[in-house]
C-alpha cells in the first residue's frame, strides 16, 4: 500500500498539537510501518512547505502534480499500480487505519460519521469548548484498489462521495476493525476529522485529547487533572517537548518526594508527588498525540507507575513515626503497617496479571462496565495521595494510613474474587466504551 497525501489542501497555520495535518499523516504512516518511499506528498501547483529535518531526510516522495486532487491522484495511482490510501491535507485520520487498510485490496471510503464516545466529563468540555461525538459524513479518506476508475472531484472528500454514489466503492465498516485499545482500556471506533478552519481545528484538538484518555481510570485523573493536563499538553506539543523528557522529570519528582516524606517535610513531599502525578498524565497524552511513543518511554512510564508507590508508602510511615534514620522506625506499628501495605500492593498487581495473561493483554478494568466503575475508587496512587494529604492536614495522619492499608486489602479481595468469578464462568470481555 502507498499513502498519497493531498498536501495542496493543507492550511499551514492550522496546526493540530503543533503539527500540520500533512506532517501528522506522514508521522502516522511511518509509525504504522509504511516505508518512507511509499509515502507521497503531492503539493499540486502550490508551494512546497518545508518539513522537519527528520522527515525531510526520511526519503519521502515530494511531488508537484497539476490539476485537481482527483486528476493528480489518478496520475499517481496509474504510475504505482498498487493500492493507494488517499488522505487530504485538511484532515486528520485515525492512525490505526494505516495498519488496518494495508492488507486490503478493494476500494473503500472511510467516512467520519462514526461515533466516538467521550471519556472526559461534560464539565471539561463546558470549560474548554465542546466537540462532536459523531463526526461529519462529509469528512473522508479513500483506499483505491489498482485499476479503480477515478472520477472528477475537487478533493479527496468529494472523491469519496462520488465513489460511493456510483457504486465504485463501499463504505468501511467496523467489521474486522480492532477498536479495542489495550493501553486505554476502551473501544475507540475509527475516525476522520476535517481541519478546515480555526474552529474545526480547536474542536479536533479537544476531540483528540479526549479520545486519548483511558476508558477506566480514577476519579481524579478523569475529573480533576484534565484542567491541568490540557494546557500542559498543548504547551508541550507546541514546543515539541519529547514525552520521555516529561517522564524523566516525573521520575525525578517521584523519588525526590520519598526523602521529603520520610523527613516529615510534608509540603515539599506533596508538591513533588503531585508534579509527578500530573506529568504522568501529560507524557502519555503527548506521546499518543504526536506519534512519539516508544518502547523506552513505555517502560519508563509504566515502570514508574508500578515501582514508586511502595517507596511513597514507606516514606509516609517513617515520616509519621518521626523516626530518622529509618531503622528507628522498626517496631513501630506504622512501620509494620507499611510492610503489610507493600505486600498487599504486590499481591494486587499479581492478581491483575492473572486476568491480563488469560485475556491476552486486556486489563480487568476493561472487562465490563462494573469493572470500570470500581476502577474509579480502588486502591491507587491517585486515590491515596489526596486522602493522605487531607489526613495530614487534619492531624489524622496515622489513622489515615491505617485506612489506606484497609482500602488496599479490600481492593485485593475484590480483584481476586472478581477474577475467579470471571474465569470460572469463562466470561468474554464485554468492553468499555466510556466510564
Amino acid at each position: 500500500m502507498h499513502v498519497w497525501i493531498d498536501a495542496a489542501a493543507d492550511v499551514p497555520e492550522l496546526t493540530v498539537f503543533g503539527m500540520t495535518p500533512v506532517e501528522r499523516h506522514i508521522r502516522a504512516a511511518l509509525k504504522a510501518g509504511v516505508p518512507a518511499a511509499r509515502i507521497i506528498a503531492d503539493y499540486g501547483s502550490g508551494s512546497i512547505l518545508s518539513l522537519p529535518p527528520d522527515l525531510a531526510a526520511a526519503g519521502l516522495r515530494i511531488v508537484s502534480g497539476s490539476g485537481t486532487a482527483a486528476e493528480r491522484l489518478k496520475a499517481c495511482a496509474a504510475e504505482l499500480g498498487d493500492t493507494v490510501f488517499a488522505v487530504s491535507g485538511d484532515s486528520v485520520v485515525d492512525p490505526r487505519l494505516f495498519v488496518h487498510l494495508a492488507p486490503q485490496h478493494q476500494t473503500l471510503v472511510v467516512s467520519g460519521d462514526t461515533r466516538v464516545p467521550r471519556a472526559l466529563a461534560a464539565a471539561w468540555s463546558a470549560v474548554f469548548g465542546d466537540w462532536t461525538e459523531k463526526g461529519s459524513a462529509a469528512d473522508r479518506a479513500v483506499l483505491l484498489a489498482p485499476g479503480t476508475a477515478i472520477p472528477a472531484a475537487a478533493d479527496v472528500h468529494a472523491l469519496g462521495a462520488t465513489l460511493l454514489a456510483d457504486g465504485s466503492a463501499r463504505k468501511l465498516t467496523a467489521e474486522g476493525f480492532e477498536s479495542h485499545v489495550a493501553l486505554q482500556r476502551r473501544d475507540v471506533p475509527f475516525w476522520v476529522r476535517r481541519v478546515s478552519d480555526a474552529h474545526a481545528r480547536a474542536a479536533t484538538e479537544r476531540f483528540l485529547f479526549d479520545a486519548s484518555y483511558k476508558g477506566s481510570t480514577d476519579v481524579f485523573t478523569r475529573y480533576v487533572y484534565p484542567y491541568l493536563v490540557w494546557p500542559l499538553t498543548r504547551l508541550a506539543t507546541r514546543w515539541r517537548v519529547h514525552p520521555n523528557t516529561i517522564t524523566w522529570i516525573g521520575i525525578v519528582a517521584a523519588f525526590a518526594a520519598v526523602p521529603c516524606f520520610a523527613l516529615g517535610w510534608w509540603a515539599w513531599g506533596f508538591l513533588l508527588a503531585y508534579v509527578m502525578s500530573v506529568l504522568d498524565s501529560v507524557d502519555g497524552k503527548v506521546a499518543r498525540l504526536t506519534f512519539t511513543s516508544s518502547a523506552l518511554g513505555n517502560v519508563l512510564d509504566h515502570g514508574l507507575d508500578i515501582v514508586h508507590p511502595p517507596f511513597w508508602y514507606a516514606g509516609w510511615a517513617i515520616g509519621l513515626a518521626g523516626a530518622w534514620p529509618p531503622a528507628l522506625a522498626q517496631g513501630n506499628p506504622l512501620f509494620t503497617a507499611a510492610i503489610v501495605l507493600v505486600l498487599l500492593y504486590v499481591a494486587d498487581r499479581l492478581v491483575l496479571a492473572v486476568y491480563k495473561w488469560r485475556y491476552k493483554g486486556r486489563g480487568l478494568h476493561a472487562h465490563a462496565p462494573i469493572d470500570a466503575t470500581v476502577r474509579a475508587v480502588i486502591a491507587r496512587r491517585n486515590i491515596f495521595l489526596p486522602l493522605f494529604l487531607v489526613g495530614v492536614l487534619l492531624g489524622l495522619g496515622p489513622e489515615t494510613f491505617w485506612l489506606i492499608v484497609a482500602w488496599q486489602a479490600a481492593t485485593v479481595a475484590w480483584h481476586a474474587v472478581r477474577t475467579m468469578w470471571i474465569l470460572a464462568r469463562k466470561e468474554a470481555p464485554r468492553g468499555i466504551q466510556t466510564a
